[in-house]
């Protein structure tokens, strides 16, 4: 199916963004006005021709439509991807006040890990130090916030993955772009009329009956935290997966309490000491105000100290603080 397909729903103007190499992220905001991320940076975009709610929702609900899904005041919320694997989010009405707001993460470039070092998004030594981790299969997690390049850094660390392993890669929804043949890619779904919803965690426990050298998990979410620790802890090597987090340390906890949301009974310091077994590095990025992404830390994970309740870790790498990053 061609990305082409859905312009014609829109007006000329919005088609036009939609097409721009140079947009990262489009978002309506019902009629209230429209917004574009250039270059890490957010401008509104102002229209010479005003479109009405009817038109912008009709062309959302035909879009989709041809997504396999369906827009209704009983399904406000929509979550899908595009033919090239952009992200498309909408909440319509009755949710959304001012009209439909819709917003497009647009996927238009891959980049190398060399091109993200010539770019001052990652040191080169730290860089080489992932690699490295990666190549001795060891399990680490990408962390940062919305739109802090966690993805993109995570498919130009995977092109360093041997092509000879098999790889098992769930995300929700499935975006990546992996080099190695024998890689199967599956996608968690929400429920929809007429199809039962897929779990991430349904997805973890389907991929150990497919012989995975390295499971890839796009972003953990609620209990598949859980299921993701397991596997790690029973001989998983090599597992890479982002979540969302404010630093590499918070990371640990968010992901010891995404565990916990699904095995509440459990204590605490047990599920950050299995998190500690599990973990050995945190790569932790975000995007500063001026819109540039930049690894800001990586450490180690060395344990847990129950008495101190605490993850023992090493850092490898922080970044120094100035106003200009």
């Amino acid at each position: 199916m061609s990305y082409h397909l859905i312009l014609p729903f829109f007006p000329p103007e919005i088609q036009e963004l939609l097409l721009d190499p140079t947009i990262s992220d489009l978002m309506i905001n019902g009629t209230t006005g429209v917004f574009a991320e250039r270059n890490g940076v957010t401008v509104q975009v102002h229209l010479t021709t005003p479109y009405t709610n009817e038109r912008l929702t009709a062309a959302i609900e035909r879009v989709a439509r041809i997504l396999g899904q369906d827009l209704t005041t009983q399904n406000p919320i929509l979550n899908t991807r595009l033919p090239d694997g952009s992200r498309v989010a909408v909440v319509g009405p009755p949710a959304s006040i001012n009209g439909v707001s819709l917003t497009i993460r647009k996927f238009n470039k891959w980049y190398t890990s060399d091109e993200l070092v010539i770019s001052g998004s990652i040191p080169e030594e730290v860089r080489d130090h992932v690699i490295s981790f990666i190549m001795t299969r060891k399990n680490g997690i990408i962390a940062g916030g919305t739109g802090s390049g966690k993805t993109t850094l995570m498919k130009a660390l995977l092109d360093h993955i041997p092509e000879s392993e098999r790889l098992c890669i769930i995300e929700q929804p499935a975006e990546l772009k992996v080099s190695q043949p024998n890689a199967i890619r599956w996608e968690a779904v929400e429920a929809i009329p007429g199809q039962a919803a897929v779990t991430p965690s349904e997805l973890l426990a389907a991929a150990l009956r497919h012989r995975p050298d390295r499971i890839i998990m796009g972003e953990i979410r609620n209990e598949a935290g859980y299921d993701l620790l397991q596997a790690m802890n029973t001989g998983h090597g090599g597992t890479l997966s982002t979540i969302h987090a404010k630093s590499a340390w918070d990371a640990l906890n968010r992901l010891s309490n995404l565990a916990l949301s699904a095995r509440p009974n459990l204590n605490h310091g047990f599920m950050r000491s299995e998190t500690a077994e599990a973990i050995d590095f945190v790569l932790y990025c975000e995007r500063a105000a001026s819109g540039r992404r930049q690894v800001r830390e990586l450490i180690t994970v060395k344990g847990y100290i129950h008495e101190e309740q605490r993850f023992e870790t090493d850092v490898i790498y922080r970044a120094p603080h100035t106003h200009a990053a």
